[in-house]
């Protein structure tokens, strides 16, 4: 019987190498499968509402990217407020840390996140026929020698918005744009006039109290300058 078995697996063994040998057997080959690397990191360039900016974003899911953006302009103008002529220094400088959330398979995207805000006005006031008018008040050059402002606002800005550009999803260049709203505070005015050398102290007390109902003024006017609009449109390259 083990003879029997032994000469089977005998002729078995054979007939495959000869079928080897013949060449009847075709190589098997492993299947080819086309991979395309994910793309993880883009860089942008922007201009919108809160001046020229560069974004970088990464991708942590299919879904959902971290941007990290920063941006700035300077602007400088005449404009009157609470009845005061004021030459303008507007400085833009904001740095953001944005999630973007991809809700559809498109580039349709929600943005939230938060800024640093270091937007400030600096103001000097122009006095009008050699004279202040101030809470009614007229005031001469030589009782008032200069009327210098600044206005800020909270440094941390809530945001929230939505965009079109999954700058992540394919390598290359981009289109993608951003509107949304930053949440920035009450304004913070500080407005110090510098008293004539000739004004007697109880004249700049006066002074003093004038230039502050206007501040307040001030801070009424800007109420509706609580929530700044970000709008940008820009190019992105994604590796």
């Amino acid at each position: 019987m083990y003879k029997k078995l032994t000469h089977s697996l005998l002729s078995v063994m054979a007939l495959g190498a000869m079928a080897y040998a013949g060449g009847d057997f075709e190589e098997v080959k492993p299947l080819e499968v086309d991979v395309v690397e994910a793309s993880k990191y883009a860089v942008g360039l922007k201009i919108g509402t809160l001046g020229a900016g560069l974004d970088i974003s990464r991708s942590i899911t299919e879904k959902l990217n971290v941007r990290f953006n920063i941006n700035g302009a300077t602007y400088s103008d005449t404009q009157c407020e609470s009845n005061i002529e004021y030459d303008y220094d507007l400085t833009l400088a904001t740095a953001g840390l944005l999630l973007d959330y991809f809700p559809m398979d498109n580039g349709f995207r929600i943005s939230a996140g938060a800024y640093y805000n270091g937007n400030e006005f600096e103001l000097t006031a122009q006095p009008q026929g050699g004279s202040y008018n101030i809470n009614g008040i007229t005031y001469g050059t030589a009782q008032i020698g200069s009327l210098a402002g600044l206005i800020e606002f909270d440094e941390l800005a809530p945001y929230i918005g939505i965009g079109w550009g999954n700058t992540t999803k394919t390598k290359g260049w981009g289109f993608y744009a951003d509107a949304g709203i930053m949440y920035q505070g009450e304004a913070q005015v500080t407005l110090t006039p510098t008293c004539g050398t000739a004004v007697t102290a109880a004249a700049c007390t006066t002074i003093q109290h004038d230039v502050e109902v206007e501040r307040l003024d001030l801070v009424n006017e800007l109420s509706d300058y609580k929530i700044y609009p970000v709008v940008s449109v820009g190019v992105t390259y994604t590796f």
